[in-house]
């Protein structure tokens, strides 16, 4: 009996312990889905949340609000629309969030002025390509009857024949004029240049040049124009720092003849300073002194010169010299380019026709001799003139040269020296462009 009573109480006791266990497992089930259905449950939330924050697809343009709206042209501007409406400039009411009928109306007469201003645009440079073409062909017209000998292009020289300069009564105050003060002559080294006197018009002028190396031989000659103050010398022979060496002493170290020539009006010459008029007659005059030296080689005559000396040059070569080559180191196209500042004279105030005649760009078809116009690419510059003069070549013997990397005034010691060397070797001159041309 006992026995049997123990048995029923590990019965009941397993019992117990069984419906515990089962207790257990559906609490942990229970629980198990639960944490499920939340998970479901928050990942749908999250997806629906970043459903409703994504951006609605940008409509443009915006649907029209009904005619009886008074105020809105538009409905209610989504997010993606109001940001397109202010890209596109539009006044947006932002309390109704839309384009208001008056924002339409402005931004209709922007649109309409902007499509006038462009069919001008469009128009004009029409015509102006139209022009273009034209002026080619009447070039192309005028060049075939020049080569064919039915058009005899004027030099310099030629056009000037008869006619004298009234560039007196156009000199601003300050101006050097007739006995204004003079600047003495500068004393070289006499190892490097001695004094010599040459005539232009009558009048006995000064300049420098080289000694006699006595050596029995010939040498090239190059004949140098200063840059600023051309008709007057100073200290001309020292050298500068390579960012502005106006010296051109390359080519007296390359063992060639220099000779730097002051100009009727400048130190104590006598005559009027006349701004690129008699002081073309003036470098003729000295290029001829020169080639007459015993220790000159005629055939090899070299003119150069740097900004305004490189401007008279130009128009120099203009007349049709026949020298060897021509180097213009920054010049202009046209004197009237430079400020009361560098030059005292009322431009505007002159002729036209006179104008024309001291502009280096209206003679360009006049040159005889291999010319090169040279300038840094760098400010300063004299690029504009550059660009000018070189559209306006017609002839092959014409080169422009446009350097990068150096300006105005550095450009000049290292053209100068490799210009130097070439004639040393007995080279003809090459030189070409590093930078772009304008």
């Amino acid at each position: 009996m006992r026995n049997k009573n123990n048995k029923d109480s590990k019965n009941k006791s397993r019992g117990r312990m069984a419906m515990g266990m089962l207790l257990v497992l559906v609490v942990v089930l229970m629980a198990g889905i639960k944490m499920t259905y939340r998970g479901w449950t928050s990942l749908g939330q999250a997806k629906n949340k970043a459903q409703a924050e994504q951006p609605a697809p940008l409509v443009w343009p915006p649907r029209a609000a009904p005619e009886s709206e008074p105020f809105c042209h538009t409905v209610k501007l989504t997010l993606p629309q109001l940001e397109k409406a202010n890209e596109e400039g539009f006044a947006v009411d932002q309390g109704r969030r839309c384009i208001t009928r008056e924002a339409m109306r402005v931004h209709e007469e922007y649109l309409a002025r902007r499509a006038q201003h462009q069919a001008e645009r469009d128009a004009n440079d029409s015509r102006h390509a139209l022009e273009q073409k034209l002026q080619a062909e009447l070039e192309q017209a005028v060049a075939q009857q020049v080569a064919q000998g039915g058009i005899t292009l004027q030099s310099l020289s030629q056009a000037r024949e008869g006619k004298t300069t009234q560039i007196a009564s156009v000199l601003l105050p300050g101006a050097h004029g007739v006995g204004s003060a003079t600047k003495p002559l500068p004393k070289p080294p006499a190892d490097l240049f001695v004094p010599i006197t040459y005539h232009s018009g009558g009048m006995p002028l000064a300049g420098f040049v080289t000694p006699n190396p006595k050596d029995g031989k010939r040498h090239p000659v190059v004949i140098w124009l200063t840059g600023g103050d051309s008709n007057t010398l100073d200290d001309f022979w020292t050298e500068g720092a390579p960012s502005n060496d106006q010296s051109a002493s390359a080519f007296r170290k390359a063992d060639m003849v220099m000779m730097f020539p002051t100009l009727r009006g400048g130190n104590s010459n006598p005559g009027q300073r006349e701004y690129f008029w008699g002081e073309v007659d003036d470098v003729i005059a000295a290029v001829l002194y020169a080639a007459r030296l015993p220790y000159v080689d005629s055939g090899q005559i070299y003119l150069g010169g740097h900004s305004t000396g490189a401007t008279l040059a130009l128009l120099v070569a203009g007349t049709g010299l026949p020298v060897q080559g021509v180097f213009a180191f920054g010049p202009v196209a046209d004197p009237a380019a430079y400020s009361s500042r560098q030059l005292p004279v009322a431009w505007k105030r002159l002729d036209s026709e006179e104008q024309r005649l001291r502009a280096p760009i209206h003679w360009l078809h006049a040159i005889k001799a291999p010319t090169w116009i040279i300038e840094g690419a760098n400010p300063p510059s004299n690029m504009d003139a550059l660009s000018q003069l070189c559209k306006a070549r017609k002839s092959e013997l014409v080169h422009c040269v446009q350097v990068a990397g150096l300006d105005h005034f550095s450009v000049l010691q290292p053209l100068t020296r490799r210009i130097a060397a070439q004639l040393a070797m007995g080279e003809n001159p090459k030189l070409e462009s590093t930078a772009p041309l304008p």
